[in-house]
């Protein structure tokens, strides 16, 4: 990792430079109804611990005695199965109760005379630690990441004064307070974009906004009424990997999840099989996802683009409509809560994780029909308003991506001596530094980020940052 010019008075530091206490693991413990208190990863919010996110331990507070957490304690995520949680940090404050650690987490006590709390939890959000976290990070045989004691204890951070981190973090907090409400924000209006693509669908089965009742002049009747015939694929050998561009591949049922159409979620048809190219998935085919979770059975889609040789799997229908039935309203009556409803409640299965759906009961599923003219009016009307709704996301997900290139740009400012002005009356660093280390000699202490644990006795021969920062404009 590159180091910057620091200003005077600053210096940099290891973490183990600045411990109070040795890094420290907490403890497994099983899980049980009326257990000792012990927190979740969840519990590891950009904002500080949530400690409402806990689960009870099969032990006593005797046994959590020494796993406790404290005012000031900062918990560091050990091990994730997300490599972008891995290393992820928060401070307690304000322990509301006791409550003990687990195993997944590393207890981290900055020494009060050379670092405060506040100042670890802010730098720890920058783009400085976070990617020496990444490249500390290694993956387990369970495929989940893991970083050691002695990868933290090495992540090396610019240190100023005490007094000039309390100045720091004071301007950080007004700033990011300010960030953080508007982030919530974005998150708040991301999360009713779903409700709202329901909405705009409801209106195949009504013709008007909000829903009422169908309009008189609509028949009511079912999917049979309206679809031609069903064709399903079949259960072929194929690979794990995905299908290369001269390659017969077979879809997943991913491809037909999320409301369109995955062209790059298949897989490979073993060399030499038997290839039925009625099976192939062309543009504008309407697939519907046979066997699925729970949630996402009976799921369908309209194809837009296509690779060629992309085959219909076992668990995949294509549903052929009627002469003189609009697709484009087809598809978005099959996407409406009302019908999605009904799929669901007709799919068997005893596991929520697989569940089915009969081509016999799909065609059961009662729809209202309005006329074909006005089925190309409602297809048409909702496909613009979905586009509009994608376009509303984007704009989201666009401020989201600044406000976060925000903070990176404000702690990095921070983190330079950018952001507050330096005080030469401010006791230097290294004078901190000096005295802990006096104080480290005095009790004959060894500067490590672990204690030594005991060596485990022989077996009887019986026994079995490159610097990245991102400058946007923030006023101060």
């Amino acid at each position: 990792m590159s180091e910057w010019e620091i200003p005077a008075g600053w210096a940099w530091v290891r973490l183990a430079d600045v411990l109070g206490d040795p890094l420290f693991n907490g403890r497994s413990v099983r899980t049980t109804a009326d257990g000792f208190p012990f927190l979740r990863l969840t519990a590891l919010k950009r904002g500080g611990v949530d400690f409402s996110e806990q689960r009870n331990g099969a032990w006593t507070k005797d046994q959590a005695a020494r796993f406790l957490v404290s005012d000031g304690d900062f918990l560091v995520s050990r091990a994730n199965g997300s490599h972008d949680l891995i290393g992820a940090g928060a401070l307690a404050r304000h322990v509301p109760y006791p409550v003990a650690f687990p195993s997944t987490m590393i207890r981290v006590r900055s020494h009060p005379a050379v670092m405060i709390p506040e100042y670890l939890a802010s730098i720890w959000e920058s783009l400085l630690v976070r990617l020496q976290i990444e490249k500390a990070a290694h993956t387990t045989a369970h495929r989940a990441y893991t970083i050691s004691h002695n990868a933290l204890a090495d992540i090396r951070i610019p240190l100023p004064p005490i007094a000039e981190q309390r100045r720091i973090v004071e301007k950080l907090e007004n700033n990011l307070t300010r960030l953080d409400a508007g982030q919530c924000s974005l998150q708040h209006g991301l999360s009713l974009i779903p409700e709202l693509r329901s909405a705009v669908r409801k209106t195949a089965i009504s013709g008007r906004v909000p829903f009422t009742s169908t309009p008189a002049h609509w028949r009511w009747g079912n999917l049979g009424d309206v679809i031609a015939r069903i064709e399903t694929g079949r259960s072929l050998p194929r690979e794990r990997r995905p299908a290369q561009e001269n390659e017969w591949g077979v879809i997943k049922a991913s491809a037909m999840t999320w409301g369109n159409f995955n062209n790059d979620e298949h897989k490979a048809v073993q060399a030499g099989t038997h290839i039925d190219p009625r099976h192939e998935i062309m543009q504008n085919d309407i697939l519907v996802s046979r066997a699925n979770t729970a949630v996402h059975v009976g799921a369908s889609v309209l194809v837009g683009e296509c690779r060629p040789q992309l085959l219909l799997s076992d668990k995949s229908l294509r549903l052929v409509p009627k002469e003189g039935i609009e697709k484009t309203w087809l598809i978005h009556v099959l996407s409406s809560p009302y019908v999605r409803k009904q799929i669901s409640s007709m799919a068997t299965g005893t596991l929520k994780s697989m569940r089915n759906i009969t081509q016999q009961n799909l065609m059961r599923a009662q729809i209202p029909i309005p006329p074909r003219e006005e089925q190309l009016i409602i297809g048409d009307a909702i496909n613009d308003d979905l586009k509009r709704i994608d376009r509303l996301t984007e704009q989201i997900e666009s401020l989201q991506f600044q406000s976060e290139h925000l903070r990176q740009s404000l702690l990095t400012r921070a983190f330079e001596g950018q952001l507050v002005r330096q005080d030469p009356a401010d006791e230097p660093v290294s004078a901190h530094l000096t005295r802990i280390r006096a104080e480290w000699e005095a009790q004959g202490r060894r500067r490590q980020s672990m204690p030594r644990r005991p060596r485990r006795p022989k077996p009887s021969p019986s026994s079995p940052l490159a610097h990245t920062a991102i400058q946007l404009e923030f006023e101060l």
